[in-house]
């Protein structure tokens, strides 16, 4: 067993087991064995049963299963084309972007977003400090720079719905990068 979930055991049982520190949370509803490491392939598998097969997964959900963040957010969000299918019960906010067509496939047969992407589309549609949040420590972990974000940005439409926002939280990740000394000397 390399992933446990919820419905496999009842949910009863399954916090029970979380409680008792037999397993380790891996993502909503999900758990490990303590002795089985994380990994972004693992993060994936667990991340894969959530998401619909025809959208890509962006925004932080997609920086956890990167790795470049440690918790799984609370809010998915993923891209599909202009005019998707909406199966009934779906777990991830679904929006339609230029997003849907930079989805790589990863472990458990995931769509995931790039990097940058996936830092963009949290700008874009979730809560800016936990956003923020994310971003900025991916600067500050050498892991992106603003010049990758401003990159990311140019497929986008400058009359688009969001642009104003989402140039201005880049302008503030930005500021942020420009005070870090961490940054000038990151290796990419």
């Amino acid at each position: 067993m390399i992933l446990l979930r919820a419905d496999d055991v009842g949910r009863p049982a399954f916090a029970r087991l979380l409680r008792q520190r037999i397993v380790a949370p891996h993502g909503p509803g999900t758990a490990r064995p303590r002795d089985v490491p994380d990994s972004p392939g693992l993060r994936a598998l667990a991340a894969a049963p959530r998401v619909p097969a025809h959208v890509v997964l962006t925004g932080t959900a997609a920086l956890w299963v990167h790795g470049w963040v440690d918790d799984a957010p609370v809010g998915w969000h993923a891209v599909g084309l202009r005019g998707l299918y909406r199966p009934p019960g779906t777990e991830v906010a679904l929006h339609s972007g230029v997003t849907a067509r930079l989805g790589v496939r990863v472990a458990g047969g995931l769509l995931l977003a790039p990097p940058a992407r996936a830092c963009l589309d949290a700008l874009r549609w979730e809560p800016p400090a936990d956003a923020l949040t994310a971003v900025c420590g991916a600067i500050v972990g050498g892991r992106i720079v603003p010049a990758d974000l401003r990159d990311a940005l140019a497929p986008d439409s400058p009359t688009g719905s969001g642009y104003a926002r989402l140039t201005s939280l880049i302008e503030a990740v930005e500021a942020v990068a420009t005070t870090t000394p961490a940054t000038a000397a990151s290796p990419r």
